[in-house]
């Protein structure tokens, strides 16, 4: 029994986790010029945005999305670079 409630606990954790650990990574041509960024600030990474998109002809403020997490003053933003409407969408 005290297994069973072990395994119900790691599963229902997993289920309920925050996106705090999900996959980031900085704009390029592979990705189609988007981005993800942390921020624990609690403010908007508009200016590291702006700087990681500099050469890819600036950002899209069109296409910043941000959510605040749950567990604290912490956003998650996705972002594109203004190249990302050159990108073929297949």
């Amino acid at each position: 029994m005290k297994k069973l409630m072990i395994i119900l606990l790691v599963v229902l954790n997993q289920a309920m986790a925050d996106e705090v650990g999900s996959k980031f990574f900085e704009p390029s041509i592979s990705n189609k010029y988007q981005g993800r960024l942390f921020s624990a600030n609690n403010s908007y990474p508009i200016e590291k945005m702006k700087k990681l998109c500099e050469a890819f002809t600036g950002i899209d403020t069109a296409q910043i999305k941000c959510k605040k997490q749950e567990n604290g003053n912490a956003f998650i933003c996705e972002y594109k670079c203004s190249l990302h409407w050159m990108t073929d969408e297949k």
